[in-house]
């Protein structure tokens, strides 16, 4: 969120005669980004999620990098061989079929 939608949001809450600065700093602390560590994973664990997700089997790899080449899956890459995913974004495309 903008910066300003939180300053704007901010006056509005100030504005309530009902509101008390505790409520205002908590509606202001949820409205800023929240920094999430994500849990990443290996090919071969992304491979059994979707696959035992979806039909029961784990997929291949080749199967795999055609869903990262159609932009649905988004590798971490810490070296050309050293490649991990987003658990959330697996699990969430082996659950909906999409992101």
């Amino acid at each position: 969120m903008k910066q300003e939608t939180i300053t704007a949001i901010r006056l509005l809450a100030s504005a309530d005669a009902e509101t008390d600065q505790a409520t205002v700093s908590r509606i202001v602390e949820a409205c800023k980004p929240q920094k999430r560590k994500r849990d990443l994973i290996s090919a071969a664990q992304a491979c059994e999620i979707i696959g035992t997700i979806s039909n029961g089997k784990p997929i291949t790899r080749i199967t795999l990098w055609k869903y990262v080449k159609r932009g649905i899956l988004h590798p971490v890459r810490y070296s050309s061989r050293n490649i991990r995913y987003d658990r959330t974004e697996v699990e969430q495309f082996a659950n909906n079929g999409t992101l």
